[in-house]
């Protein structure tokens, strides 16, 4: 079903996390990221080695040529980690990208070729 709104679930669970990260404490000012002990661990081992490869070529890491897929695991989940995001800016772009239906990829067609 397509949304034009966000749905109720979906704002009470954006709110209670909001509301959680009040209550620890943080005395963040919404421009730094916030590391949360609540925040799920990505299981790259879920990963094909090919795409772990893609990731390491894309930001550039440094490693000795044949790692097998443990290694870049272990290379790349410190990456990850280390990467900064700031929560409002992503929630707002993933809002955006769901009430314009940007989440499924432009199929661009060739002219008159199908």
């Amino acid at each position: 079903a397509r949304h034009l709104y966000i749905c109720d679930f979906h704002k009470n669970l954006i709110q209670s996390v909001r509301n959680r990260r009040k209550r620890k404490g943080s005395d963040d000012d919404g421009d730094s990221p916030v590391q949360d002990v609540d925040t799920p661990e990505v299981d790259l081992y879920q990963l094909q080695v090919n795409t772990l490869r893609r990731y390491k070529r894309h930001f550039k890491l440094q490693t000795r040529p044949g790692l097998n897929k443990a290694q870049l695991v272990e290379i790349i989940g410190c990456h990850f980690r280390t990467i900064p995001v700031n929560e409002k800016d992503t929630l707002t772009y993933f809002i955006y990208s769901v009430k314009n239906d940007k989440n499924k990829p432009d199929l661009k067609m060739d002219s008159g070729v199908h």
